[in-house]
């Protein structure tokens, strides 16, 4: 009824061992899907972020819309003011050009721009709480002092002195007033831009109550004449910005000063860009996008104030 066999070679393999191979075939398998399955979402993950960036520099970059220079009003051959024009791509989101930079190839040499506002945050809170003293955010480098508040004196305090401190320890003083305002003159304190100041409130053992921190910036622009040789601003129906964003459909005026760093020209009368020079200005937004534009004087200039295309 049953047949047997007594053949080694054609028995079937059974028993733990062959249990053991089969799991650790499984595993193996596993291991090895996992690794895949890491593999291709890295890659996934790597080639969106690389799709992105790419995207940004192709769509996040500033457009130029025109490119004109004011001829001076005392000598007509050369430039009081160049304007650059300039809105978003189409396809770009806001685009800060407080955090551009534009690198700019003249007459004078090779200049890297950074923005300079046209105002500083200098307001300071409404009011100061018992024993707190508060100060603006800002405070340009040329000013001579600075205003602070503060709150009234505790039941148990007796105000004396507050105080402006720099990163080297040097301090001007003044007297505290007691729930009030008062400004701080610098006299030992030179500020200069980038500087942090600590303002301290004191009682009247010398005993810090509270402190308030201040960034000292470059002076707010207020004419072309304001604006240093590595530096740009932007300016919006007549008036310079301080916090300049394009945003879908604005344009703003990006102004230069031609007398100084890379498009002063020793060879003219003024050492301003003026008839026949010429210029590169490569802007990058902060997407890192580039936009380059070619800045090329008539050679001759007709009359006093007028605009000329660059």
């Amino acid at each position: 009824m049953f047949e047997f066999t007594s053949n080694k070679e054609e028995r079937g393999q059974v028993g733990i061992g062959t249990l053991i191979v089969f799991i650790a075939m499984v595993l193996v398998a596993a291991i090895a899907a996992g690794v895949l399955i890491n593999t291709a979402g890295f890659l996934q993950t790597q080639a969106e972020a690389t799709g992105e960036e790419s995207t940004d520099l192709v769509s996040e970059r500033v457009a130029v819309t025109s490119e004109v220079g004011i001829v001076s009003s005392s000598n007509t051959e050369e430039l009081d003011e160049v304007r650059i024009t300039v809105t978003g791509a189409p396809g770009a989101d806001q685009i800060d050009l407080g955090e551009t930079t534009i690198q700019a190839v003249g007459p004078g040499g090779q200049q890297n721009l950074v923005f300079a506002s046209g105002g500083i945050d200098d307001d300071m809170p409404a009011s100061a709480s018992e024993n707190e003293i508060v100060a603006p955010a800002e405070v340009a480098s040329d000013a001579s002092g600075v205003e602070i508040k503060t709150g009234t004196s505790g039941a148990s305090t007796t105000y004396g002195d507050v105080a402006v401190v720099d990163g080297s320890s040097n301090e001007d003083t003044a007297s505290a007033p007691d729930g009030g305002t008062t400004t701080i003159s610098f006299s030992n304190v030179a500020p200069s831009q980038g500087d942090t100041l600590t303002i301290e409130l004191r009682d009247d053992s010398t005993n810090v109550l509270d402190t308030a921190t201040v960034t000292v910036v470059n002076p707010p622009v207020a004419g072309v004449s304001d604006i240093g040789a590595s530096q740009f601003a932007v300016r919006d129906d007549g008036s310079f910005m301080e916090n300049p964003v394009l945003n879908s459909g604005t344009q703003y005026q990006i102004v230069l000063n031609p007398a100084v760093g890379a498009l002063k020209n020793t060879d003219n009368t003024n050492d301003k860009f003026g008839q026949a020079d010429s210029a590169t200005l490569d802007i990058v937004s902060p997407a890192g996008a580039t936009t380059s534009a070619e800045l090329s004087a008539p050679d001759l200039f007709n009359e006093n104030g007028e605009a000329v295309r660059l």
